[in-house]
């Protein structure tokens, strides 16, 4: 639907309470999505453990910070950098495209997912081909949490998924 939607018309406060809840539903995924992240990378138990657990705390640590200054978050407000003037105005952009690694699947790709979906974007996962299985764990979370359209899948190899969606112009940011 182009960006648009319920996700991008709910309030703040509603956004906020649907990631909140995804939380909640993630935790529950908690030993499954270490276990996946140990067989299918190779991470050590501390290391899936430190993955997962810090992107937790990510999530918890950006709310709080929308929260902190929600009250002029969305204000059109005039900030001079060096001697550039700019109106700034934070809002959804529209489809925003988050490519994760193989690596570091959960932690680096809701660095961008996260935030994006707070600010009422819609969003298009690119899932690893190595290390996506951690993600396959988490669309169970993102359903039962977030209203239909607002996260979508994609798999494959970058070189063959990639092409045909960036040169549509249907994308309107890149997160990676």
């Amino acid at each position: 639907n182009g960006g648009s939607g319920e996700w991008p018309t709910m309030s703040l406060k509603g956004r906020i309470e649907a990631i909140q809840n995804f939380i909640v539903e993630l935790k529950t995924k908690r030993e499954e999505i270490v276990n996946v992240l140990m067989w299918e990378i190779g991470k050590n138990v501390g290391d899936a453990e430190s993955e997962f657990d810090r992107t937790i705390q990510f999530i918890e640590m950006t709310i709080e910070a929308i929260q902190n200054n929600a009250s002029n978050l969305f204000d059109k407000t005039f900030q001079t950098i060096s001697t550039t003037n700019a109106l700034v105005r934070r809002a959804a952009i529209g489809i925003i495209l988050c490519l994760g690694p193989f690596n570091y699947p959960l932690n680096e790709t809701y660095a961008t997912l996260i935030p994006a979906l707070l600010m009422g974007n819609v969003v298009l996962m690119k899932i690893p081909t190595v290390g996506g299985l951690a993600h396959l764990l988490t669309m169970e979370a993102f359903a039962k949490t977030l209203p239909p359209g607002t996260i979508n899948f994609i798999s494959g190899p970058g070189r063959e998924t990639m092409p045909p969606l960036m040169s549509k112009g249907t994308i309107d940011g890149l997160a990676f």
